[in-house]
C-alpha cells in the first residue's frame, strides 16, 4: 500500500491514508514522501473531494466490506469507488511493461534485487516491493522508464490483476490455506498467471511443479527460461566453495557471486536470467549484485557486537524457515544458532503444523511464540503452544515463549558467547528488539 501511494504521488495524485496505530518502517517512508496518514481507521479520514478509496483485501474483497472497516463501509455508503490494492495496481500497470515477480518464497528479495540491478545498469525502473530496500530506504522506486517491477502476491489471486510482459515464478509451495483450500487450487492460480503473461516466463527449473508450468508456458507460445542448481537449466548455479558460487550460462562460465545460503543464490539466478532478457551486460549484472544492499527483514543483521548477533527475518513458511536457517548456519558455522519464531495465521499453522515442526533442524535452540493474529484471523484451533509441543518431537531444545516479556528474557538468556539469535516471522516479532 505504501509503495503504491508513493508511485501515485509521484504521478501527481493527491494521496492520504490510514493504518492501525502499530508502528511500521513504512511510517517513516510515508513521512519522507510527505504523504499524510492517520494512525486509526475513521470514516472522517476520507477527504471530501476523494475520487477513490484503495485498501487491503483484508478490508474489502469481492465487492464486499470485510472486518467492519469504518472507512470502507462509509465509502460504500457514499458510493465512492472502492478498489483493492491489487485492483488499483492492475490499473496503474497498464501504463508500463510489467515484470511480475511471483512465488511462494523469495519474491520480495528477487524484485528488490532486480530493481537494484536495473537501476545500476541505467534502466531507471519503477519498482514496487513488499519490504524496504536498505539503500533506497523505501519499498518503492519511481523511474522514468517503461518498466515496472512488481512483487506479485498470489494471495486471493492478487497477481491475476496484472498482465506482465515478463513473469518470474520462484517457487510453488502450498500456502494461504484460508483462501486456497487445496494444493490444486493453489497451483491453478500460478497457471492462470502464466495465462496472463505476454512474452517471457522465467522459472526455477529445480522444481517439478515449475517444470510443468514451463512446459505449459511453451505451449502458450511464451519464451521460457529456467535457472537453478540442476545442470539442464539455462542458468546453472554451482557451489564452488563454502561461501562462493559460480553462475553458468549455456555451458560457459559467466561469473561468481557470494550470498549467504541457497535462497539468496536462487534469487540471484532469477535476476541474472531476467537481466539477460533485458540485454543487460553480464559485467554490469555481476557488479550490481556485488553491491546489493539487501532488504529489511531478509536475513537482516540488526545488532552485532562481540557477545552476540541478532538477525531479523520474515520467513513464515516451513520451507523458507528451513532454507533460511541453513543459510545462517552456513554463514555462522562456528556459532550456536538460536531461533525464536512467531507463527503467522492460525490457518497456516494448523495446515502446515507437521512441516513447521520439522523446519528448525539447523538451529541449536528453538523458541516458539504465540501465533500473530491478523485482520483476517483473530483466533484458531492451533496455536504456538501446540506447535512447540509438535516441534519437541523433532528437536531436543524447544521452549514455548508465550508473550513478549518471556521473549525478551529468552533472548537475554542467549545474548552471550557469540551466539547468533534469529527472530523469525511475518508479524511484529522485530518489536522485541525495541
Amino acid at each position: 500500500m505504501t509503495a503504491l501511494a508513493i508511485i501515485l504521488a509521484e504521478r501527481g495524485v493527491k494521496v492520504s491514508g490510514s493504518d492501525t496505530n502499530e508502528k511500521f518502517f513504512t511510517d517513516k517512508v510515508l513521512k519522507n514522501h510527505k504523504i499524510s496518514f492517520k494512525e486509526e481507521f475513521d470514516f472522517r479520514n476520507i477527504p471530501a473531494d476523494v475520487n477513490a478509496v484503495i485498501c487491503s483485501t483484508a478490508y474489502y474483497f469481492a465487492g464486499q466490506a470485510q472486518n467492519k472497516n469504518p472507512e470502507v463501509e462509509s465509502a460504500l455508503e457514499q458510493k465512492i469507488p472502492v478498489l483493492t490494492y491489487p485492483e488499483a495496481l492492475g490499473i496503474l500497470a497498464k501504463d508500463y511493461k510489467v515484470i511480475a515477480i511471483a512465488g511462494s518464497h523469495g519474491k520480495s528479495t528477487t524484485a528488490a534485487m532486480l530493481g537494484w540491478v536495473m537501476e545500476k545498469a541505467g534502466q531507471n525502473p519503477n519498482v514496487i516491493v513488499g519490504t524496504r530496500i536498505n539503500d533506497w530506504n523505501s519499498n518503492a522506486r519511481t523511474g522514468k522508464s517503461k518498466y515496472l517491477v512488481v512483487e506479485a502476491d498470489e494471495y486471493r489471486d492478487a497477481f491475476l490483476n496484472y498482465r506482465p510482459e515478463i513473469a518470474v515464478i520462484t517457487s510453488i509451495d502450498y500456502d494461504h490455506p484460508d483462501y486456497f483450500k487445496t494444493k490444486a487450487s493453489y497451483y491453478s492460480a500460478f497457471k492462470k498467471l502464466v495465462d496472463n503473461t505476454q512474452k517471457h516466463l522465467v522459472v526455477c527449473g529445480d522444481d517439478i511443479k515449475l517444470r510443468q508450468l514451463a512446459s505449459y508456458g511453451k505451449r502458450k507460445s511464451l519464451v521460457v527460461s529456467t535457472y537453478g542448481f540442476l545442470s539442464d537449466n539455462d542458468i546453472v548455479l554451482q557451489q564452488t566453495s563454502v561461501k562462493q558460487w559460480s553462475v553458468f550460462h549455456a555451458g560457459n562460465k559467466s561469473f561468481t557471486t557470494a550470498f549467504p545460503g541457497q535462497p539468496y543464490i536462487l534469487n540471484s539466478g532469477a535476476v541474472i536470467t531476467v537481466s539477460k532478457l533485458l540485454k543487460i551486460a553480464d559485467s554490469k549484472t555481476q557488479a550490481s549484485l556485488k553491491t546489493f544492499p539487501g532488504t529489511a527483514r531478509r536475513m537482516e543483521v540488526v545488532k552485532k557486537n562481540k557477545n552476540f548477533t541478532i538477525i531479523d527475518d520474515y520467513a513464515h513458511h516451513p520451507t523458507a524457515i528451513k532454507m533460511t536457517l541453513e543459510g545462517v548456519k552456513q554463514k555462522y558455522s562456528d556459532q550456536r544458532i538460536i531461533v525464536i519464531f512467531q507463527p503467522h495465521m492460525f490457518s497456516r499453522t494448523k495446515a502446515l503444523l507437521k512441516e513447521f515442526a520439522k523446519s528448525f533442524g539447523s538451529a541449536d535452540v528453538v523458541g516458539i511464540m504465540e501465533v500473530y493474529p491478523s485482520a483476517r484471523e483473530s483466533s484458531g484451533p492451533v496455536g504456538g503452544k501446540q506447535l512447540a509441543g509438535q516441534t519437541k518431537l523433532h528437536h531436543k531444545n524447544v521452549s514455548y515463549v508465550k508473550d513478549f516479556s518471556t521473549a525478551k528474557k529468552f533472548i537475554k538468556t542467549y545474548s552471550k558467547n557469540g551466539n547468533v539469535i534469529v527472530l523469525m516471522g511475518a508479524g511484529n516479532i522485530r518489536n522485541i528488539i525495541n
